[in-house]
């Protein structure tokens, strides 16, 4: 799904839902969230397609924003934490990716990311956005020291010039500090595996592997270790800096072929779907666990309202 499909879709109903425009791209898009306040003092960030060729991530989280809209009372009795849904935190990449240089229509921004592509004009498998900057390594999370990191526009790996330099980047920046979560998941491709580790507190390993296990046990999803090889991801910088849990959930077989297609939308969708049920358990392990003073001052803070 890119930008013009998921403005489709959020032109239709979604009940009980706020939408809101976060921030705009470098090519001026807008970046959506879908929040469903449950009245919870607890919120979640779920965001999705930061890497432009992961568009797929975009349909499982709109069938997740589907889900929830349509049973929405019956999650409210479970006690579900307030939900905070950015489902294209990419769009530029994503119209990229999926349209090629249809997609952009300055002249020089088109042979820019022709030189960077190596003059393909096949961008499917494009990652960064359009300024050649891959979003997951921007973040200012031990930003630059991750080890397939490059110091210049490319498809990928890109770090950017400096860390949290993009608009897509500080969008996800300002939501996460507004907001307060006490638990983002961002949703990547390849791998069905579980990312959860980033040079936490020492206090709080225990509580974040347990959560990463509530959320291997919903998806069956296998429990990687990748705190040696990333950096500057969305994921990092929620551990690192907010104190708070976080993971990866890299979705589709490592058999198949980037970019996944629509057609591996609904087994993907059926191991995700029971992760929704899961929420209110990991908001009560988030609150077993709790210590530090920034969770003490993030739970205060919150209102009934998260908007």
């Amino acid at each position: 799904m890119n930008s013009f499909k998921l403005e489709e879709f959020l032109k239709q109903e979604i009940k009980h839902s706020k939408i809101e425009i976060i921030g705009k791209s470098v090519l001026e898009k807008p970046i959506y969230a879908v929040v469903f306040d449950f009245g919870n003092p607890y919120s979640m960030i779920i965001q999705a397609a930061i890497h432009a060729r992961e568009h797929i991530t975009c349909d499982l989280v709109c069938k997740m924003i589907e889900e929830i809209s349509d049973n929405f009372d019956k999650y409210k009795k479970q006690k579900m934490p307030n939900l905070v849904f950015v489902p294209l935190s990419n769009p530029d990449g994503a119209d990229i990716a999926t349209l090629g240089l249809k997609a952009v229509k300055s002249r020089n921004r088109r042979k820019f990311l022709l030189e960077i592509n190596n003059q393909n004009k096949d961008f499917s498998l494009y990652k960064a956005n359009a300024n050649g900057v891959d979003l997951n390594t921007n973040f200012d999370a031990r930003w630059g020291t991750g080890k397939a990191n490059l110091f210049y526009p490319s498809p990928h790996g890109f770090v950017g010039e400096s860390a949290n330099s993009e608009p897509c980047t500080k969008a996800l920046i300002t939501l996460t500090e507004k907001i307060k979560p006490i638990f983002t998941i961002s949703y990547h491709c390849k791998g069905e595996e579980v990312y959860y580790d980033f040079f936490a507190r020492k206090e709080n390993l225990k509580r974040d592997k347990k959560i990463a296990k509530i959320v291997k046990s919903a998806t069956h999803y296998k429990i990687v270790s990748a705190q040696n090889s990333s950096s500057g991801g969305y994921k990092d910088w929620c551990i690192e800096k907010l104190n708070i849990p976080a993971v990866t959930i890299e979705v589709g077989s490592d058999k198949l072929s980037h970019p996944l297609g629509e057609n591996c939308l609904e087994k993907i969708w059926k191991q995700n779907k029971n992760l929704l049920k899961k929420f209110s358990k990991i908001a009560k392990e988030y609150e077993h666990g709790r210590k530090s003073e920034i969770h003490e001052k993030s739970t205060c803070s919150c209102e009934k309202s998260i908007w």
